[in-house]
């Protein structure tokens, strides 16, 4: 800037000073015409504000929006994942993007959300092991209560126990039997450490007296891979890729977790029903913010996702897919996910798991 610049900008300013300061008499002289004073100025600036957040919120997304998928590709929260992104970018006329980013029981993908900006570009499709995995460790990055903005609980589902054509058992009173004619424990894997699967398969151990091995994989998709190709004698699957490998004869399925058989496994009894009580707690797949994200935006993306579910087609085919759809508002997500950090925290204490 040079001198005259310099001189003119100051030459301003009184000018400047005396227009707002106009600006501020003229405003009184108004609010004091329709009876607000000074606190009733402050209140309709706070009005103002709350309308433009509204308006936001109203106004999202003006840019792509990712949704982080704390799990590999392939598996068939994957595939909910992707065709719920597919039904808001539909909705909302802007690229919607899944980021699978595994590890850690989901920890790093959920994580990773919990520090991102809380302006609802960077969404989570959680598991039910976002709330399980941090209790595993004394000391976990992030606190599925404290941390996250519930959205929607978009559905339910089953997993199911399910082991190789050469594993002499097709009940879970045959598995038991097995396990300890063998000698030594019995591996089985998980979609992660810390996953449904893995905390479900601690309790049936412990309630069945048997011994196992857990072998964590970074998703469902490599695990069944391991399962197919006779590296890996047993694990813990969706309902749904259970009864296509057991149709196709890979697989057999020995039992499914929950309260109710699964609506795509009808012949394949429940823990409970087979003697094995402690593994009725059914599987939820949720969308989330970072904590922080305004309420309109959460409000919005909740109000838009449970509209997507509802669509004939898509609800069909997850159907197809074993997966109960539910919907839900943020309320009372947010009820779920501390029900559910109550129970496994019992459930991880009496079991004595402890990953650290």
């Amino acid at each position: 800037m040079t001198r005259q610049d310099a001189g003119t900008a100051r030459g301003r300013l009184p000018e400047t000073r005396h227009r707002r300061q106009g600006m501020q008499q003229g405003r009184r002289r108004v609010l004091q015409q329709m009876g607000l004073g000074v606190a009733g100025a402050a209140l309709a600036g706070v009005g103002l504000g709350a309308r433009a957040q509204g308006g936001a919120g109203v106004d999202f997304p003006a840019r792509t929006v990712r949704i982080v998928m704390p799990y590999a590709a392939g598996g068939t929260g994957d595939v909910v994942a992707r065709m719920v992104a597919d039904g808001l970018a539909k909705a909302w006329g802007k690229a919607v993007v899944v980021d699978n980013r595994p590890g850690a029981g989901g920890m790093i993908g959920a994580d990773m959300v919990a520090k991102a900006e809380p302006d609802g570009y960077t969404l989570l499709f959680a598991l039910t092991g976002l709330v399980q995995a941090p209790l595993l460790y004394s000391k976990a990055n992030y606190n599925a209560v404290r941390d996250f903005a519930p959205i929607s609980e978009l559905a339910t589902s089953n997993l199911a126990l399910v082991v190789q054509p050469d594993v002499p058992a097709a009940n879970v009173k045959q598995l038991i039997d097995y396990i300890r004619k063998l000698g030594k424990p019995l591996p089985y894997g998980s979609y992660g450490l810390g996953s449904s699967g893995h905390l479900q398969m601690e309790v049936f151990g412990r309630n069945a007296r048997v011994e196992l091995t857990h072998v964590p994989y970074k998703g469902e998709g490599p695990l069944v891979n391991d399962l197919l190709g006779g590296q890996l004698p047993a694990g813990v699957v969706a309902a749904v890729t259970a009864r296509t490998h057991a149709r196709a004869g890979k697989l057999k399925v020995v039992a499914v977790a929950g309260q109710s058989r699964s609506p795509l496994l009808p012949e394949v009894p429940t823990f409970q029903e087979a003697g094995v009580p402690g593994l009725e707690r059914q599987g939820w797949l949720g969308l989330f913010a970072p904590a922080a994200t305004p309420r309109a935006v959460v409000d919005k993306v909740s109000a838009d996702v449970n509209r997507v579910l509802a669509n004939p087609e898509l609800h069909t085919r997850l159907v197809d897919l074993g997966i109960i759809v539910k919907g839900s508002s943020p309320a009372a997500f947010a009820d779920v996910v501390k029900v559910e950090q109550t129970y496994w925290a019992e459930a991880i204490r009496a079991s004595n798991i402890r990953l650290d």
